[in-house]
């Protein structure tokens, strides 16, 4: 019961994350307001609104560069840069903090606006008033980017290290895989990626006990991964990739025992697979990749293997 209680657990997850990607991300305004300058005479004049921001984008709620108190003092130069403080009597007034915070996965960005009135002085007995000049805003929030799905092929073989134990030992002969893989990137978020494939992977194991024939056992596996990567450029025409994450399925089983094993001398039948994947590579231009990796098994079956691959992306 308890693989049936990881499969059942790892197909909700995947479920729920996968539903959250259906949204592009939210967005939550926060506005503080703090007035900076008394104004008890009418002895000034509203000339113009002027807005400054700082941007800070993190990753699993790590970089950005900044602390949220160091992008509201960016942003509030970047403000008062545009108000045209310097050399003239003006101040700002009504200043406000707007926070913009969005999520798509593990990135998380977030964006501060401060904006205020400036106000210029004069002596209404000897000065003529102010005149207004031409408000400043921030770049509107520009709209998410399309998600771009890239897909592909891939093929290769399936290796398992030859083990023994006790007086059985396992000879693993080479087996192959086949799947069909998606992508998924935005070109907003740089290097992130993530997908899903459908393997079908072919094992082959001959058995020995005491150095006698016992039993050979020819395996199909079927899985699903999510998995969520990583890719930069490498000169000119190459990318180093990196991904990972947890994959669920069901491995077909078919053993078929010698005659020295006497109660049945086959066996077949279907276990749930549930486990993790990690590979890197190279891609070359748009459509080749090679890779190396490993996939675990977690549970009672010993299905842990090696993939070498290549794959055409279209």
């Amino acid at each position: 019961m308890k693989i049936y209680q990881w499969s059942l657990l790892l197909l909700l997850t995947v479920i729920l994350s996968t539903s959250c990607r259906v949204h592009d991300g939210l967005t939550r305004n926060e506005n503080q307001h703090q007035t900076q300058v008394v104004l008890s005479e009418k002895n000034y004049r509203i000339i113009k609104y002027v807005e400054g921001d700082a941007y800070a984008r993190y990753y699993f709620g790590i970089g950005g560069g900044k602390s949220n108190r160091g992008l509201v003092a960016l942003a509030r130069e970047h403000m008062l840069k545009n108000a045209g403080l310097i050399g003239k009597s003006r101040a700002v007034i009504n200043e406000t903090v707007e926070t913009q915070y969005k999520q798509i996965f593990f990135v998380t960005d977030v964006r501060y606006i401060v904006s205020g009135y400036v106000v210029e002085f004069y002596d209404p007995a000897s000065e003529a008033a102010p005149t207004a000049e031409e408000s400043v805003y921030t770049e509107p929030v520009k709209p998410a980017s399309p998600t771009e799905v890239t897909k592909g092929i891939t093929a290769g073989v399936a290796l398992q290290p030859d083990e023994s134990l006790w007086d059985y030992n396992y000879t693993h002969n080479p087996g192959f895989h086949l799947g069909y893989m998606l992508e998924f990137s935005k070109p907003d978020i740089k290097y992130l990626f993530w997908g899903t494939q459908l393997n079908l992977t072919y094992l082959n194991t001959n058995t020995t006990y005491q150095n006698k024939p016992w039993s050979s056992e020819k395996n199909l596996c079927i899985e699903i991964p999510a998995l969520i990567g990583l890719k930069f450029p490498v000169g000119r025409n190459f990318q180093w990739f990196i991904k990972g994450g947890p994959t669920i399925g069901v491995i077909l089983m078919n053993q078929e025992y010698s005659s020295n094993y006497q109660e049945h001398d086959r066996y077949g039948g279907s276990i749930p697979s549930v486990g993790g994947e990690l590979y890197s590579g190279l891609q070359a231009g748009k459509h080749f990749q090679l890779s190396a990796g490993h996939r675990w098994n977690i549970g009672y079956y010993d299905y842990d293997y090696t993939k070498i691959s290549l794959s055409y992306l279209f």
